[in-house]
């Protein structure tokens, strides 16, 4: 396996071109529909999706599109209706993170207030509705889905390019809404169960296809017609590092610094998410500690978190997820060297790879 530690830089670089970009776009897009607005609490509405969706983040989904449809095109330039399409996900993303952030009654988001928190502060004293907030934040989020693929749409692709485009533009977030509904069902549970790996079809669904494969394969199906063998490859190289990501968030989604991540810590414990980490301590534990961890777990008292991370590290679930991540990244860039991309777009995707290391 190539080692991939140096293109971590490569990646950086890819990252503070595209990011401007994107941004723009976002940024241009709504100044567009300020501007045209014909009702002030639609202007004002169109200014909160706006700055939410333009605050400081990672862009991790229209970056690995773009990286990798230049690497199927075997172009170093990016043309710039491809930058709409990439765009189009980063509203989605900003879309999902809005409905993610009222399920999980979240009140912050990428150091900001959350949408739901936002529009509760604008609207609170106009009605005697004490879901004012949540209430238009989740139609806000309809509206930033509409605009999303508004911007979608306006990009000037060829129309073969474009229904690809849009079937998995459809299949991606018709997958990742199926995982957020298994999520919610395994979030605060009256039960536990390990025989089936739920945590895991949750991680597949929501964040592994979610947040490498689909990009991927929209990057490439944008520069080419696609093969099933490269989409095979796709695969490999994807869902491995897609569940390495996911790893990384359950880990810090308990043990996170809320200053790095911009959300609330111990937020998956608070939640009482049944993440592979929870998944993976119950199985380690010897079953009288098992059923005081499970017992406790389901209580869903914010005074057993402190039992509760305690026992995760103790139980070894957490080292043996550590040793996991690692094990996937590996995997994940083994399958790397099998695309066909051009040279510098393997570096990027492998810098992304070795960014994610713990």
């Amino acid at each position: 396996m190539r080692d991939y530690a140096s293109n971590t830089d490569a990646f950086d670089s890819f990252s503070a071109e595209t990011i401007p970009v994107i941004d723009g776009i976002i940024k241009a897009f709504y100044e567009s529909k300020i501007k045209n607005a014909n009702r002030l609490f639609m202007k004002e509405i169109y200014a909160d999706i706006s700055s939410y969706c333009l605050r400081k983040g990672k862009r991790i989904r229209p970056i690995l599109l773009l990286a990798s449809y230049n690497g199927y095109k075997k172009s170093a330039k990016t043309r710039d209706e491809m930058n709409k399409a990439a765009a189009s996900l980063e509203m989605m993303h900003s879309f999902l993170l809005i409905q993610d952030d009222i399920i999980d009654q979240s009140a912050t988001r990428r150091g900001g207030k959350a949408m739901h928190i936002m529009t509760a502060d604008r609207y609170n004293a106009r009605t005697r509705n004490k879901n004012i907030g949540a209430d238009i934040a989740v139609i806000a989020a309809d509206v930033l889905f509409s605009n999303a693929l508004e911007l979608a749409a306006a990009a000037d692709i060829c129309n073969r390019a474009r229904r690809r485009f849009l079937s998995v533009f459809a299949d991606t977030y018709e997958m990742t809404a199926w995982g957020q509904i298994l999520d919610i069902l395994n979030s605060k549970p009256v039960s536990l169960s390990v025989k089936e790996n739920i945590p895991l079809d949750i991680s597949l669904m929501k964040t592994a296809y979610y947040t490498v494969y689909y990009p991927v394969l929209m990057g490439n199906i944008l520069a080419t017609t696609g093969t099933p063998s490269e989409k095979e490859a796709i695969e490999k190289f994807a869902i491995p590092l897609g569940l390495a990501f996911q790893i990384r968030d359950d880990i810090i989604g308990v043990f996170g610094d809320e200053k790095e991540t911009g959300k609330p810590a111990d937020s998956d414990i608070n939640e009482r998410k049944f993440t592979l980490l929870i998944h993976n301590t119950i199985e380690r534990l010897p079953k009288k500690e098992q059923d005081e961890f499970t017992r406790r777990f389901l209580s869903t008292k914010a005074s057993d978190a402190a039992y509760l991370k305690k026992t995760i590290t103790s139980s070894g679930a957490l080292e043996f997820a550590k040793s996991k991540q690692v094990s996937l990244i590996d995997e994940s860039l083994s399958a790397l060297g099998k695309l066909s991309i051009s040279r510098a777009s393997r570096s990027i995707f492998g810098g992304f790879a070795e960014k994610l290391r713990l």
